[in-house]
């Protein structure tokens, strides 16, 4: 029974969009009849239709390949600066080793926590590392000024949550610095010498700017040109001539 309804639910709803197509009396819409007059405007209308679908199409790819042109140049643009902003301001960096105590390694500093927390630029870095009459690591700037962090000798009773170092990962750690801040410094070196290179190609890159608009210019000519498009004006101008013959007909303009 529920089926039943459906389908009558169906039927009645695609009568009444027939007949909103075909507007008039019953028989204009449904009767054999009138069947050649509903063709010729289901005719008319289809033909405008494929224009419309065609002008579609070549507005869609137009727009695509101007989407693409814009996002490539956008992107070339973006890498330059994302790559000059990383030179200049390179920050901490990826992280290397740590914690190990108080001092955490990164690619382009040290991190110092405790009761004086600083970021120890790598840059003319030197560290050494003392064991009397403690554990210790120095870290001394090119400007001389001098970062000290201690490290207990041995690992006090009843006390085994706290980390505890050898001597000999301690030393280990320090060569580890020692190497980063060389690293740095040819990173450095590189860096000298890349900059000037990348700000020209990004100056080359913010005036290539010919494929890009090219697009723009080729999007903007196929909309214009379609909205001329005489193969459009002559499917529309035959659509609203079998519309007005439908309307002479039963006294009801049909819908495009």
């Amino acid at each position: 029974m529920r089926a039943l309804l459906l389908i009558a639910l169906a039927a009645a709803a695609w009568a009444a969009w027939h007949w909103s197509r075909f507007p008039g009396k019953w028989e204009h819409a449904f009767s054999a009849r009138y069947a050649s007059d509903r063709a010729s405007l289901v005719t008319g209308r289809r033909g405008l239709r494929e224009v419309n679908k065609e002008a579609t199409r070549a507005e869609n790819s137009a727009r695509k390949r101007a989407g693409a042109e814009e996002a490539k140049y956008r992107q070339d643009i973006q890498e330059l600066e994302n790559e000059i902003a990383g030179l200049l301001r390179p920050g901490l960096g990826s992280h290397v080793k740590g914690p190990i105590g108080d001092l955490t390694l990164y690619e382009h500093a040290v991190k110092k926590t405790g009761e004086s927390p600083i970021d120890i630029p790598l840059a003319g870095l030197t560290a050494t590392f003392r064991s009397d009459p403690t554990y210790m690591i120095d870290l001394t700037l090119p400007s001389s000024r001098t970062h000290r962090t201690k490290y207990p000798h041995r690992r006090e009773p009843g006390d085994e949550a706290t980390p505890f170092f050898t001597a000999e990962q301690l030393s280990d750690f320090t060569l580890e610095i020692m190497n980063a801040a060389a690293d740095e410094s040819n990173f450095r070196a590189c860096r000298d010498a890349r900059l000037p290179r990348a700000r020209k190609e990004l100056e080359a890159a913010q005036n290539n700017s010919a494929a890009r608009d090219e697009a723009l210019q080729t999007l903007q000519d196929v909309c214009a040109w379609q909205k001329s498009n005489p193969r459009r004006k002559e499917a529309l101008a035959n659509l609203e001539k079998k519309r007005r013959q439908w309307q002479q007909l039963t006294g009801k303009m049909p819908p495009r």
